[in-house]
């Protein structure tokens, strides 16, 4: 409703992965209030760290200069999950090229793959 498709300021609108809008006070009050949508904010000190869900979306607001220290956690557990994520970030770069394969997910398993038989040949010879 605020950005109607065709008076977008994007040429393709994904609301989770583009990272192209940002929600205000009253969006976010828009959203619980039709849609039941709850959010929370919450203000980061020096020395603090905030630990998010994977697959949760969010949205960040430096209020100072500051460093971001970002981890992506792969376990066979949500394997099946980064893989959709890494997919669903493919399609939105075949319409408009806006973000790297950061997760390099089939990266990260052939390393798995390889570092587990060095392992098994070191402690089976």
């Amino acid at each position: 409703e605020e950005y109607p498709v065709e008076t977008s300021p994007v040429f393709y609108i994904d609301p989770i992965h583009s990272q192209h809008f940002y929600l205000t006070p009253p969006l976010r009050k828009k959203l619980f209030d039709k849609y039941g949508v709850k959010s929370w904010r919450i203000y980061q000190k020096p020395g603090d760290a905030v630990f998010i869900p994977a697959g949760c979306a969010h949205q960040v607001c430096n209020l100072a200069d500051c460093v971001k220290v970002a981890v992506d956690f792969v376990s066979p557990e949500n394997l099946d999950r980064c893989s959709q994520l890494t997919q669903e970030f493919r399609n939105e770069n075949e319409r408009v090229t806006w973000k790297d394969d950061i997760l390099q997910l089939s990266n990260m398993c052939w390393s798995a793959w390889e570092h587990t038989r060095q392992l098994e040949s070191t402690t089976t010879s």
